[in-house]
């Protein structure tokens, strides 16, 4: 009886053990496979956290692209915002685009129609200086940075402190959306 006693406390040592052995395996696998995630999640590159934005600048007699890194937004409202922010910052290497100085966002705003509302300050029509051929690049420039950032909309209707205006700079007419408009190519 004794030999069964003994047999007995070894078997269940042995259980005990590779139990213990087995369940740190286990757990350790787990607890790295956990690191090496967060690992990964938290040395992610800049690149990552970034998106490009399209920029449309009128330059001289043209359209000139560039590309903006910002981090990552949400939702197409605030991409549309940063949008209309960088292009009233001007292209980077060039001193001769059209966009008038000191012009601000004021709001945003889409409208059921598929249109986004941008609300400018003063500025933007007051320190407008240009001909026709400027004043149809700097919409067209606004139109296209908004249209190829922003999904689901449809045109881009300009307001100068949350009011119509007849006109920026005296050439084009601004009562209506700037899509037919600006879609007009100049070769």
């Amino acid at each position: 009886m004794n030999n069964k006693k003994t047999a007995g406390i070894i078997l269940l040592v042995f259980l005990f053990l590779a139990g213990g052995a087995g369940g740190y395996l286990y757990f350790s696998k787990v607890l790295h496979r956990e690191n090496s995630t967060a690992e990964g999640v938290g040395s992610t590159s800049k690149s990552e956290d970034l998106f490009s934005l399209r920029m449309y600048y009128p330059v001289g007699t043209q359209l000139q692209i560039e590309e903006r890194k910002l981090p990552r937004m949400i939702g197409q409202m605030p991409i549309a915002e940063a949008t209309v922010e960088e292009y009233l910052k001007g292209p980077i290497n060039s001193a001769s685009s059209h966009i008038p100085k000191n012009s601000k966002l004021i709001g945003l705003y889409k409208g059921i129609d598929k249109i986004v509302y941008v609300n400018l300050s003063d500025e933007f029509r007051r320190n407008f200086q240009g001909d026709v051929f400027a004043e149809f690049l700097l919409l067209k420039g606004l139109y296209e940075s908004l249209i190829s950032n922003v999904e689901d909309i449809q045109d881009v209707k300009i307001l100068i402190e949350g009011k119509e205006v007849e006109t920026l700079g005296g050439h084009l007419y601004l009562l209506y959306p700037l899509k037919d408009l600006v879609s007009y190519e100049y070769q």
